[in-house]
């Protein structure tokens, strides 16, 4: 799929990359096609905008990189190839803006992070944790609850907020439970649950199928 990203500021990006498929949306079953997030919050690119405002920042595309086999082949071509009528096609860009997710909420027990689809794909899923209220129910467990997954390798990026699960997180972290490591929240975070009724954090996890692989550079980090 072609894309192009233009920042206006500073920016860094966590960028999960599909090879072995094409992000669909989750099955919503009983709660209904409008759960979680409606279809018109995808935003589509304006060409015409787009165009706009390459003119004024006398800015022209000229090159697209395609990406095949770990290997990058570029076309130049003479003219800006956003200068077109318009485009065609069964896979295209598209943006979710995560204000526009509407999680899904019980108050009497924890849903499980699968509640929490965002998009999926043949060999991962993609989960979104925003804010929202907290378990109401006397006997209801607030934090995630303990558990071990046989099948998935599970990755978390925490972008801001409170984790309220975890104890000396911050936001630009990640942590990482690969398959079979049993993992859930810190003792300090049940403790500090408290009276808290409602989440305060941006987080996105991603669930995949395939054992995942550290690299040498975040032994730096850890």
């Amino acid at each position: 799929m072609t894309h192009f990203i233009r920042p206006t500021e500073n920016s860094q990006f966590l960028i999960v990359e599909n090879r072995t498929s094409h992000f669909e949306e989750p099955d919503r079953g009983l709660v209904g096609k409008n759960a979680l997030y409606d279809s018109n919050a995808l935003v589509l690119p304006d060409l015409t905008r787009q165009m706009q405002k390459q003119k004024e920042l006398y800015l022209e595309v000229k090159e697209v990189r395609v990406k095949h086999l770990d290997e990058m082949t570029r076309f130049r071509y003479k003219d800006d190839i956003f200068d077109v009528v318009g485009w065609k096609g069964d896979l295209y860009p598209f943006s979710l803006h995560m204000d526009h997710i509407m999680p899904l909420m019980s108050h009497r027990a924890h849903l499980p992070p699968s509640a929490h689809t965002t998009f999926v794909a043949k060999d991962f899923v993609i989960c979104s944790f925003l804010p929202r209220p907290l378990e109401t129910d006397n006997d209801a467990l607030k934090v995630p609850f303990y558990h071990q997954n046989i099948d998935y390798d599970e990755v978390l990026f925490y972008h801001e907020g409170d984790f309220f699960s975890r104890d000396n997180l911050h936001a630009g972290m990640m942590s990482f439970h690969p398959a079979g490591f049993a993992h859930g929240p810190h003792p300090k975070a049940m403790k500090g649950i408290g009276n808290k009724t409602e989440t305060n954090e941006y987080a996105v996890m991603i669930d995949s199928r395939w054992p995942l692989h550290r690299e040498v550079i975040l032994d730096q980090v850890e």
